[in-house]
């Protein structure tokens, strides 16, 4: 039996420069990885996407860890716990999304001023733009979009969560990761639908922390989406 931890990457930058962590990003795992030190979580593992901001988020927790005196660990990288390019979905279907939703279009107009003024910004048009546009991309509406499809970019990041299930070290492992491969492996322990997926998506803070217990080739979700080393001003979602 192992114990993993699930930790959506820290605050990121703009949509034009988003794989890069912010400031306030750099705090929250900071403040990650001194909280898991006081309450006496121990790793055997840490591993990351090779999306930067996976990477300094594991890395910055890595070294507060290790500030504490523990031991340091190096952390492992494997691309299969990458995130999917919305931008990519976005350039490649949003045009014809606007074309054939006067709704959308509208939203998709109001989040380009929302995100001028709040390159954070989540809520709103935004929020409702970010939630079709996965949709579409998950349902394949737009089967001539040429970048990694729903159906494989799932069945990698799961595979990526059965190597770990193959270790069957019985020790804890965080994976430093991005909010759909969070969603995924959550919603794989709940038995959810790809349609229900969206749901908890959507409310992934970053820099939370999500567990799971892995037994047998299954696993079970003890925590979710857990802040409890931020305080309310220091929750983001992007």
């Amino acid at each position: 039996m192992s114990y993993v931890y699930f930790i959506r990457h820290a605050q990121a930058g703009s949509r034009d420069n988003y794989d890069v962590l912010s400031e306030l990003g750099r705090k929250q795992a900071r403040l990650l990885g001194q909280h898991l030190v006081d309450h006496g979580v121990e790793l055997s593992a840490l591993f990351s996407g090779d999306m930067r901001r996976q990477r300094d988020t594991a890395e910055i927790t890595a070294q507060a860890i290790a500030d504490s005196g523990r031991a340091a660990k190096e952390v492992i990288v494997d691309r299969g716990w990458n995130e999917f390019s919305l931008l990519s979905v976005y350039r490649a279907i949003a045009a014809r999304m606007c074309e054939e939703s006067p709704d959308f279009d509208r939203d998709f107009k109001e989040m380009q001023q929302m995100i001028r003024s709040d390159p954070h910004a989540t809520g709103g048009a935004t929020g409702r733009c970010d939630a079709a546009v996965i949709r579409a991309w998950i349902e394949n509406r737009y089967p001539e979009y040429q970048g990694e499809s729903w159906t494989d970019f799932k069945a990698r990041v799961l595979a990526s969560g059965k190597r770990i299930m193959e270790r069957d070290s019985g020790d804890a492992v965080a994976v430093f990761t991005s909010a759909t491969p969070v969603a995924i492996h959550a919603a794989a322990a709940l038995g959810l639908a790809d349609d229900k997926l969206l749901n908890i998506l959507g409310v992934i803070y970053n820099c939370s922390v999500s567990l799971l217990r892995l037994k047998n080739g299954e696993s079970r979700l003890f925590t979710f989406n857990s802040t409890a080393h931020l305080s309310p001003t220091l929750r983001t979602f992007r």
